[in-house]
């Protein structure tokens, strides 16, 4: 609790990623990208809004020598006490809190005190670790606390916008502007997000906006040696059982390719909030027998029943509040493996797939869906889905070790310019 360092005592790069819960499930990307900093030499601190809601976690999680600090939301006399016992050198001048305020009160943030009492906690045990540069992911919660701190403590920033946080409706565009502007530099996983994000926000400064794909661990990916076809497919789909997900259309479409004679089984993994709607629907269209729906499942689990797989099929579609999947991981994850795809032209679809990766079809259409997946049946036994396509395409555009290489350049250079 002692005085303020300027820099990690080793001499290399130190980031502070501040994030709404860590770890979590559903978000593995953000756990490669963390580990994958590690293995480059980056040391990261983690400072965790809520405590984890889950119980499980993935394996790889072990694999991290950080240790996530939980800053969960406490009453603001139990935070307020805890900022007073601070030492002085490590307390931003009056004047910070000012302009800090004055940034909340303009955007009309919720919890205001909340999140500026935290942030001041955030701020000092940056100096004290030595933080150069803070990154977030989600323009949301994260974001908006990592601008604080920025104005507190005068440390850039910078985050990834993704889906939710840029396309749902309620997204308020003069906020998101100056998160941009008040950051180092902002990142989004397409090229779709980027440009449908600066047709969106007058005023944005595009050049700080930064298209980045997220990068899957190649490593750990590996595709398994596939030495011929099986008789029936088994078709894997993967992802949260929320509606932009697409999972009844994507029932749908089995029905459909079924009637036709089309011979097949399939895995559907994930948990959430339509899990019982899809069941239902599951067994009402006949599709019990050679339909299992798992619920969420560990990484490494995940894993291995897609590298059993034939394809995977993921129906994404726009959700009714303006919501759709920007770059679905478990499709960059199908690449690693070369396991072919059919899924819908949504968004960074299209950026996924190319045209090794598989089959594109328009979005809310289980007919069109259900031809996906007889085409691309077909073009595997006919041999015109080569083997090693989909996986070359994932070494040329995820690698993880690049990409996060890009992002760890940048982070230094921001640093070097605080």
């Amino acid at each position: 609790m002692s005085g303020v360092s300027k820099r990690d005592p080793d001499g290399g790069l130190r980031v502070g990623y501040i994030l709404k819960m860590f770890p979590r499930l559903s978000e593995t990307f953000i756990l490669h990208e963390i580990l994958e900093l590690e293995r480059q030499g980056v040391t990261v601190d983690v400072f965790s809004l809520m405590a984890p809601a889950d119980g499980r976690f993935h394996g790889r999680l072990s694999e991290l020598t950080l240790t996530a600090q939980n800053l969960v939301r406490e009453k603001a006399e139990v935070v307020w006490d805890r900022v007073q016992q601070l030492p002085p050198e490590l307390v931003p001048p009056m004047e910070k809190w000012q302009e800090a305020v004055s940034f909340l009160r303009e955007h009309s943030i919720p919890k205001d005190l909340d999140m500026l009492l935290r942030a001041l906690l955030i701020t000092a045990d940056a100096r004290r670790k030595g933080i150069q540069h803070f990154h977030a992911h989600f323009a949301t919660i994260s974001t908006r606390f990592a601008a604080v701190v920025n104005i507190l403590s005068g440390i850039p920033f910078s985050f990834t916008c993704h889906a939710k946080d840029i396309f749902r409706e309620t997204v308020d565009r003069n906020l998101f502007r100056d998160l941009v502007e008040r950051s180092a530099f902002a990142i989004t996983v397409s090229e779709f997000n980027r440009n449908w994000i600066i047709e969106r926000t007058p005023g944005l400064p595009a050049d700080k906006l930064i298209r980045l794909y997220n990068g899957i661990d190649l490593g750990f990916f590996v595709p398994p040696d596939r030495a011929e076809l099986p008789e029936i497919p088994h078709i894997v789909s993967v992802g949260r059982l929320v509606p932009k997900k697409g999972f009844d259309h994507l029932l749908n479409a089995f029905a459909l390719a079924r009637a036709t004679g089309f011979e097949f089984t399939s895995t559907i993994i994930g948990d959430g909030e339509e899990e019982s709607n899809l069941e239902a629907q599951r067994d009402e269209l006949g599709l019990k027998d050679v339909v299992e729906l798992t619920g969420g499942l560990a990484q490494e689990k995940v894993r291995k029943i897609c590298s059993d797989s034939t394809m995977m099929a993921l129906g994404c579609v726009p959700d009714s509040d303006g919501n759709m999947d920007a770059l679905p991981t478990v499709l960059l994850e199908a690449l690693a493996l070369d396991l072919p795809i059919v899924t819908t032209t949504l968004t960074g679809n299209p950026e996924i797939v190319g045209d090794e990766g598989g089959i594109l079809v328009p979005p809310a259409d289980p007919s069109a869906l259900a031809d996906g997946l007889l085409v691309l049946w077909e073009k595997m036994k006919k041999g015109e889905q080569p083997p090693g396509a989909a996986r070359a395409r994932a070494e040329r555009l995820f690698h993880l070790s690049t990409n996060v290489g890009t992002l760890r350049d940048h982070f230094q250079t921001s640093a070097q310019g605080a």
